[in-house]
């Protein structure tokens, strides 16, 4: 038995008032997925910026780090040299 156009007309707006349901179903599902993306893709901009961020303040700790041994180092020298100083003039007091 073959389908008549009529058949088919009717069995197409039956099967569009059963999927009417189901596809605005699927609108909002697709709807929040979109916000989900535009979300997720806010969330890697700002991770990106963090991680820039970051690497940023390793290097200014690295330069901090840097400046604190040199001048720890000048601080030590400096140190030994007024301890020699003092040797040296106390050795001059006492032979002088």
């Amino acid at each position: 038995m073959a389908l008549t156009n009529e058949d088919l007309q009717a069995i197409a707006a039956l099967m569009d008032t059963k999927l009417s349901p189901v596809n605005s179903r699927l609108d909002r599902m697709d709807n929040r997925l979109d916000r989900m993306d535009s979300r997720l893709d806010k969330l890697e901009s700002e991770v990106s910026s963090l991680k820039a961020g970051q690497t940023e303040l390793k290097k200014e700790m690295r330069e901090t780090k840097d400046k604190v041994s040199a001048t720890y180092d000048l601080a030590l020298d400096a140190w030994g040299q007024s301890t020699e100083n003092r040797r040296w003039l106390e050795n001059e007091k006492s032979t002088g």
